[in-house]
C-alpha cells in the first residue's frame, strides 16, 4: 500500500462492482474497507494498481455510502471527465456503423446509469447529454451503471437541435422515440449511422427535437402501463439498432 497527498474529496462510490471496474480504469484515489473485507479478483487489483487502502469501521462506511449497500468497501475516485463532441465524432469515424445515443432531458440517476449500462453492452461510439436539466454524471450514476461509466464516453452538450445539425452533417441519420410515432421501431433497416435520441421520463422527447428527426418510431406496447422507462426503452431500441 502506498500513501498518497491530500486531495479534495470529489466522488464516493460503493459496493464490489462499481470500485472493481474503477480500479480497474484507474480512477480510484482511495480505498475504504472493513477489517474482514475479502474479494478475490478486488484484491488482487490492490496488489496491481496500489491504491492508499485505510481499514475503517463498517459504521464508517455507512456513512460514506449515506446508507447504501456498500458490500464493505467505499473508494474515492477522480472526477467524472467529459468528452468534447469532435473527439466522439472523431471515434465514430473509425466504425462503419456507430451509434451515439442522446438523452433528452434525463433526470433520474438511475436511468441514466442503467442507460450507460446498456451503451456498454451494446459499444455505443458516445452519449451526449445536455447541460440543463439532465442529471450529470455522479456516484449514484456509477453504482448504477455497474461499472460502465468508466467505459462509455460521455459528452455534455448546449442545445439539443444545434447538435443533431452537426451530427447530420457528420453523415448521422436522427432516430427518435414518440407513442404517437407510425413506423414500428423493429421495422426501420438500422443501416446507417445511428443518433438515437431518448426522452426524459416524463415528458418524452421533445417536440422540436421530434420534428428535426429523420426518423420517428415507436415501441409497441400490450399491457396496461402506457410508457416504459427511457433505461428500458433505450435497451430495446440498442438491442434492434445493433441486431
Amino acid at each position: 500500500m502506498r500513501n498518497v497527498g491530500k486531495t479534495e474529496v470529489t466522488n464516493l462510490i460503493f459496493g464490489r462492482n462499481p470500485v472493481k471496474e474503477a480500479l480497474r480504469a484507474n480512477k480510484v484515489l482511495k480505498v475504504f474497507i472493513t477489517s474482514n473485507f475479502f474479494d478475490k479478483e478486488i484484491n488482487l487489483l490492490f496488489e496491481e494498481k496500489n491504491p492508499y487502502i485505510k481499514v475503517v469501521p463498517q459504521s464508517e462506511l455507512d456513512n460514506k455510502s449515506k446508507g447504501g449497500v456498500h458490500q464493505g468497501i467505499v473508494a474515492e475516485i477522480k472526477p467524472y471527465e467529459y468528452i468534447d463532441l469532435e473527439e466522439i465524432l472523431r471515434r465514430s469515424r473509425k466504425v462503419k456503423l456507430p451509434v451515439i445515443v442522446i438523452l433528452d432531458g434525463i433526470e433520474d440517476t438511475h436511468n441514466l446509469g442503467a442507460i450507460l449500462r446498456s451503451c456498454d453492452v451494446f459499444d455505443v461510439t458516445g452519449v451526449l447529454i445536455s447541460k440543463h436539466n439532465q442529471v450529470p454524471l455522479n456516484a449514484t450514476v456509477a453504482k448504477s451503471s455497474a461499472g460502465a461509466i468508466n467505459y462509455v464516453p460521455v459528452c455534455q452538450i448546449g442545445s439539443i437541435n444545434q447538435t443533431l445539425q452537426i451530427l447530420k452533417d457528420n453523415g448521422f441519420w436522427i432516430v427518435s422515440t414518440d407513442g404517437s410515432a407510425t413506423i414500428d421501431y423493429s421495422k426501420l433497416t438500422y443501416d446507417f449511422p445511428v443518433a438515437l435520441v431518448i426522452g426524459s421520463e416524463g415528458k418524452g422527447v421533445s417536440q422540436l427535437v421530434i420534428k428535426n428527426s429523420d426518423y420517428v418510431v415507436k415501441i409497441p406496447q400490450y399491457g396496461h402501463v402506457n410508457s416504459l422507462n427511457a433505461s428500458v426503452a433505450a435497451g430495446i431500441l440498442l438491442s434492434r439498432i445493433r441486431s
